[in-house]
């Protein structure tokens, strides 16, 4: 059944999509049916589901597909504004509500849909409940009806169809990326290129999640993909396991901001923006260099301070070991196809089809002629790639489980905000909460991207926040694309600030380490990457924005100040830093945030003047492994 419904969507990537009540109810239908056969209604249950449970959720399952087969079975009535809904079409948009949070509940926890009941409550009742500003109008059965159920909006709207036309897509190129073993040489090359530095196979694990996460855009699958090899290695090398687990939550939380492949979310701000997906791939190389910037000089000065080993020589590949025709081609080759195809006015669902066909191709080819000392046939090579293709497909299939049921619920939360006037109201709030200052508006809008981010995947809290914060920047002079950027990077980073935080928990499992010393060593290695997004709105160069030469200044300077953020909070170069030569390389990377020519002038030579300092008088000591 999965391989069978992603199979469908690729089809429909080629040769075109459905009408819009027969493709969204598709996804639709599958993620909420299928969450019910995969997820039981107890998460922390173990063991198997009884008999009379196993019963209940085959016939949720099957209720959620019949809701939605009924949208497609009836789409030509529904699509008449003279329709009437009888007792009938009214009970299957209450059972489809009330299934999708449900779903949603199962797979990704309490905070999204008791927010989406909420919201439902407030839609619906809330003209009888509420007084004054904050009162929605009156809405009928009829209405609520079509807004949530019966039309391209609510359930089956842009949400869905991102989902339907794009997100699936993505998602099977990187589970095929995966199961045929094309991501092989991602550790290999990152080894090859920073294993022998200091804290080698800490950067290591940095560098191979920036690859891996170009991939995929998720951050709890590069922990669980790089992290079963980094971590353990880490350790034998008496790596702290608090530490090995951190570096690896905070490395891998950026597959969701590393181009080309940037996870969901970056799909829904194109449609958001009504923008070619391949500006914000362009605007997003800026702030992921600058992300994985701060982990390395993070990792390199913790390393230093504490001696760390690097890779021992004995386990350095060769670099014929990842760039072996067999080994580089079924990687680099679909990447440069789907990079070629977005830039080129392709569609990115048409770009990520192709790819999946090069990919493919490209192993097929090649296997026969693998040189890993495995004497197979060329028909044994196409039989286990077929095998590895179908693995892939089921694999892309259950993941999309999960981000159809939570783009459904999301949904709702959305056109609840959207229906009722409920996001002006909000942004208008906080607009007016930041008194009209651009900085606390900044802070607030991060802070709600966090909070909204706790609980949910980053997909869920960028639509939020989207939704609540990013129209109150706007309206305080930031593009919209900066506004959006901004939030979705906050989102991002709700993946490692506590108390919840996704994958924090995945690498303390790794890692076999406290949960909340790797969420504190995590908060450490982190403190300059939560500075980038005032620096990109201050220096738009960061986001590709200008000519060449404020580019390059914007990013220098932003390297610089990223630099003196990681000095300042781990108070260690050339030595341990004294508290108030903390502050002064904290303060002068905030001169560097904006741009302006006198703060830039002091804010340089004030670091210069700290590294002089540091040069000459530090005495940087090596310290025990450990």
């Amino acid at each position: 059944m999965f391989a069978a419904f992603v199979a469908l969507h690729f089809y429909n990537a080629l040769f075109g999509q459905f009408e819009p009540l027969v493709q969204r109810p598709i996804f639709v239908g599958f993620g909420i049916g299928c969450a019910f056969f995969l997820y039981a209604a107890r998460a922390s249950r173990t063991g198997a589901r009884s008999g009379i449970e196993r019963a209940v959720d085959i016939m949720l399952g099957l209720l959620a597909f019949a809701v939605c087969l009924y949208v497609i079975v009836n789409r030509d009535r529904f699509s008449d504004i003279m329709v009437r809904y009888g007792p009938l079409d009214k009970a299957a948009g209450l059972l489809a509500v009330l299934l999708t949070l449900e779903a949603a509940r199962r797979v990704i926890g309490w905070f999204l849909p008791l927010l989406a009941l909420c919201t439902v409550i407030y839609f619906y009742f809330g003209h009888d409940l509420i007084e004054g500003a904050w009162r929605p109008p009156r809405v009928s059965a009829r209405t609520a009806v079509e807004t949530f159920y019966s039309s391209t909006t609510g359930l089956f709207g842009y949400l869905a169809d991102i989902g339907a036309r794009v997100i699936v897509i993505y998602v099977l190129l990187g589970a095929l990326l995966l199961s045929t073993g094309s991501t092989d040489s991602f550790m290999k090359m990152a080894t090859w290129i920073a294993g022998r530095s200091y804290g080698g196979p800490a950067k290591v694990c940095a560098l191979s999640s920036a690859m891996f996460g170009t991939v995929t855009g998720s951050a709890v699958a590069n922990v669980m993909a790089t992290g079963s090899i980094t971590i353990p290695t880490m350790k034998r090398l008496r790596y702290p396991p608090a530490f090995a687990g951190a570096v690896e939550a905070v490395a891998s939380s950026a597959g969701q901001l590393t181009p080309p492949v940037m996870g969901a979310a970056a799909f829904i701000m194109a449609e958001f923006l009504a923008i070619p997906y391949t500006d914000i791939v362009i605007a997003a190389i800026g702030p992921a260099f600058l992300y994985y910037l701060a982990v390395w000089f993070g990792v390199d000065l913790y390393a230093r301070r504490t001696g760390l080993q690097p890779t021992p020589r004995s386990e350095m590949p060769e670099p014929a070991e990842f760039l072996a025709p067999d080994k580089s081609i079924p990687l680099f080759l679909p990447i440069a196809a789907m990079v070629y195809f977005l830039f080129n006015g392709y569609t990115p669902s048409y770009a990520g089809a192709g790819a999946i066909i090069v990919l493919v191709v490209a192993c097929g080819l090649v296997r026969p002629f693998a040189r890993d000392g495995k004497k197979q046939g060329v028909l044994a090579c196409w039989a286990k790639l077929a095998r590895d293709i179908y693995e892939g497909m089921v694999e892309a299939g259950r993941a999309l489980v999960m981000i159809a049921a939570l783009l459904a619920c999301a949904a709702i939360v959305v056109k609840v905000l959207t229906a009722t006037g409920a996001g002006v109201k909000v942004s208008n709030l906080l607009f007016s909460v930041s008194g009209q200052g651009l900085i606390v508006a900044l802070l607030l809008a991060a802070v709600l991207a966090i909070l909204l981010g706790m609980d949910v995947p980053t997909t869920a809290s960028y639509v939020l926040a989207a939704a609540i914060a990013a129209p109150s920047l706007v309206r305080l002079g930031l593009p919209e694309l900066t506004a959006h950027l901004f939030v979705f990077y906050y989102a991002i980073l709700s993946a490692i600030t506590p108390p919840v935080c996704a994958s924090v928990y995945a690498a303390a499992a790794l890692a076999g380490a406290n949960f909340w010393r790797v969420a504190g060593r995590a908060l450490m290695l982190a403190g300059a990457i939560y500075v980038v997004p005032f620096l990109f709105v201050f220096r738009p160069g960061i986001l590709a924005q200008g000519g060449t030469g404020q580019i390059l200044m914007d990013m220098g300077v932003a390297s610089a100040a990223v630099f003196a953020v990681s000095v300042g909070t781990s108070g260690w170069f050339r030595g341990k830093v004294p508290v108030i030569g903390r502050l002064l390389f904290l303060s002068a990377a905030a001169l560097l945030f904006y741009a302006a020519p006198a703060a830039d002038i002091i804010g340089g030579l004030a670091l210069a003047g700290l590294l002089a300092w540091r040069f000459l008088h530090g005495a940087p000591q090596p310290g025990r492994a450990g």
